[in-house]
Order: C-alpha cells, then structure tokens, then sequence
C-alpha cells in the first residue's frame, strides 16, 4: 500500500512538472539558455587531446632558441599535444604561440626563455596581434613549459601568479580584436590549459538567441523539450 501511494505521489509530481513547463520561455529562459548553448559551441570548439604524440625530433633540435615563425599544418584537437612533446624535457623555458583558424594551427612562433624560471614572447604582443589581424585567425594559443628537476617530488603543472597575469592582459587586448586566447602550461610532455578567454563576437549569443526564439512558443511538446534543455542539459 505504501509503495502504491509513493507510486502515485511520484506520478503526480511528474504531471504537474509537464504541465508547469508546456508554456514558452520567457525572454530570461530564452537568454540563459541560449548562453548555456554558447558555452557548450566552445567546449567542442576547443575540445583537446590529451594523449601524447610524436613529434619530428629533427624540428626539435633544430628549435631557434632566439625566435623563429614557422608554417605547419595541424589539427587544433592535436596541436596542444604536439606542442607539449617539443617542449618536452627542455632544460629551460619555451613559448609557443599558434595561431588557429578553421580549427587548423598553420603558423607558429617560438621563442627560448633566459633560464628555467621564466620566458617571454620575443615577438610582442603588438606583432601577435598583427600576425592574428593579417591572417584573419580565431585563436592565438600560447604554450610554455615549466622544467621540472625533480618529477618524482614535485608537480609543476600550475601557472603562477605572472603567468595569469600575463593572460590577462593579452586575452583583454586580443578579445577587443575579436580573437580568442587559450593558454597552457606543460609540463613532462602534458599539456594543461589554465587561461580561455573568448570574444564576444565568436559564436554570438545573438545567434543562439534568434535560433531560440524561432522555435519557442510554436508547439508546447517543443516547449517542454526547451525547458528540459534549459534546466537538466549541461
């Protein structure tokens, strides 16, 4: 008899759920969701793979410690990989700055810090910002690695405070370009992404929202689907 009622008690709520959500989206919905939609675009957009790859050991050797910009012709998903494995066991700091369109990584500089503490862009972020603007690129990833001399005692995948500091100043100059910014730190051949930062203009939640609107308010199952979406879907 108790688990009869419980039965009921439960059918019950599941009515009075659908039926509260069969109405159309508010304007608030519409906008959150429509967010939320956004923000799923740009996880598959920079959707990375974390396994290692092999890397052209000539080209590592040959690495211009002073800086260099090379053409090349990778995949988005794999260049942080690629990237993580020239930079592996590298004695001092590296930087690697790539510039992605069309989820393709065709240019890169790189550039060798002064020890294993610190590196900088010997290019500027004038000249990125240049280079991003004439090639008409997304994205500008920045890599660099933190040496380790003691991997069995210590962890140096974090960024440090001038690290973060660092991204955000460049990601606030390349954001008002209209350009992406994702950073990484690497580290034993791993890469860790701790900095995105996205541009406004890039998958535009005006475009989610519009999409939205057209289908809200037309059928109320559709209704019902929207508000599923809006309040279970990650």
């Amino acid at each position: 008899m108790t688990l009869l009622i419980l039965l009921c008690l439960a059918a019950f709520i599941a009515i009075v759920f659908v039926l509260c959500h069969l109405r159309p989206l508010t304007d608030e919905e519409v906008d959150a969701l429509a967010r939320r939609r956004r923000d799923r675009a740009v996880q598959r957009y920079y959707h990375f793979d974390r396994r290692g790859w092999s890397v052209n050991s000539h080209f590592k050797k040959k690495m211009a410690a002073n800086g260099s910009l090379y053409s090349i012709n990778e995949s988005l998903l794999a260049f942080p990989s690629i990237a993580a494995g020239l930079l592996k066991y590298k004695k001092h700091e590296w930087m690697i700055i790539a510039f992605e369109r069309n989820q393709r990584i065709d240019k890169i500089w790189l550039n060798k810090g002064p020890d294993r503490s610190q590196v900088q862009s010997a290019i500027g972020l004038q000249s990125v910002k240049d280079i991003a603007k004439s090639g008409s690129y997304t994205s500008v990833l920045i890599l660099h690695n933190h040496p380790n001399s003691d991997p069995s005692r210590y962890s140096m995948v974090r960024a440090s405070s001038k690290d973060k500091e660092s991204a955000a100043d460049w990601a606030r100059q390349l954001c008002s370009d209209g350009v992406n910014l994702v950073d990484f730190v690497c580290e034993r051949g791993g890469h860790h992404e701790y900095w995105r930062a996205v541009s406004d203009s890039f998958f535009p939640v005006a475009d989610f929202i519009s999409v939205l609107q057209r289908a809200n308010g037309v059928r109320r199952v559709q209704n019902f689907k929207l508000h599923w979406e809006r309040l279970f879907e990650n």
